[in-house]
C-alpha cells in the first residue's frame, strides 16, 4: 500500500516538472530567470525541479509559476492541457455572441446614457494651439443589455377569453420568474465579487480561476 502511494506522488511530481520545463522552453526562459521572476532563489527552484530525491513543489510555488505562465494550477498537475487565453476576442467574435444573445431573446435591451470623461476638439479661436483638445464631462447614449429575472408578460389585449385563460394557466404553472436568468445574474454577482478580490491581490489567480470554473460547472441551466 505504501509503495503504491509513493509511486503516485512521484508520478505527479514528474508531471509537474515536465510541464514546467515545457513552459520554460516554450517561453524561452531558463531556471535562473524564472526563479527571479517568481521571487524565489534559483537553488530552491532547481531543487523543486530535480528528478532526484523526494523534493516536492509546494502550493505557494505552484501558484507563483501558474501566475507567471498564465496557466491554471490544474495544468501544472496534468489535469488540464488548456492554457488561459491571453489574447482578447476579436470584435467580430464579440458581435457574433451579442447577435446570438439578441436573436434568441436571452438579453433585454434598453437605451441608456452614461456620463463619461471625454476629450473634445478645442474649436475656440482663442485657445492655445498646443492644446487642441479640452477635457469635458459628457453624457453618451448607448444600448444597454441586461438579464431580467422576470418572464415577459404576454400582450393580453388582443387575446380571446380562452387564450387569456390558457396564458394565465401557463404563468401559474411556470411562475413569474425566469430561473435561467436568475442563475446568470447570481453568477455575475459572484464573478464580480471574486474579481474585485483578485484585482486587489487578496485572491491568487489560480484560486480565482478555479472558483469560477467550479461555479460554472455547477450551473443547472
Amino acid at each position: 500500500m505504501e509503495k503504491t502511494e509513493k509511486k503516485s506522488k512521484e508520478g505527479i511530481q514528474l508531471t509537474i516538472i515536465e510541464t514546467v520545463e515545457a513552459l520554460m522552453e516554450e517561453n524561452k526562459i531558463n531556471q535562473s530567470s524564472l526563479a527571479r521572476e517568481i521571487g524565489i532563489g534559483q537553488a530552491q527552484l532547481s531543487k523543486c525541479l530535480s528528478r532526484k530525491g523526494n523534493n516536492y513543489i509546494g502550493i505557494d510555488i505552484l501558484i507563483k509559476i501558474s501566475d507567471y505562465f498564465k496557466v491554471p494550477v490544474d495544468h501544472l498537475l496534468g489535469r488540464s492541457t488548456v492554457k488561459v487565453e491571453a489574447d482578447a476576442q476579436s470584435n467580430a467574435d464579440i458581435c457574433r455572441h451579442l447577435v446570438n444573445l439578441i436573436e434568441t431573446g436571452t438579453v433585454n435591451i434598453i437605451n441608456g446614457a452614461i456620463e463619461e470623461d471625454t476629450y473634445q476638439p478645442n474649436r475656440d479661436s482663442t485657445a492655445d494651439p498646443s492644446h487642441p483638445f479640452r477635457y469635458e464631462k459628457k453624457k453618451n447614449a448607448y444600448k444597454m443589455f441586461y438579464f431580467s429575472n422576470y418572464r415577459p408578460l404576454p400582450d393580453t389585449n388582443r387575446m380571446s377569453k380562452s387564450e387569456k385563460k390558457n396564458s394565465e394557466s401557463e404563468l401559474n404553472a411556470s411562475g413569474l420568474y425566469h430561473p435561467k436568468r436568475i442563475e446568470i445574474n447570481a453568477f455575475i454577482e459572484y464573478y464580480l465579487k471574486l474579481r474585485d478580490l483578485y484585482k486587489k491581490e487578496d485572491l491568487p489567480l489560480a484560486f480565482f480561476e478555479q472558483a469560477i470554473e467550479d461555479r460554472l460547472n455547477q450551473m443547472r441551466y
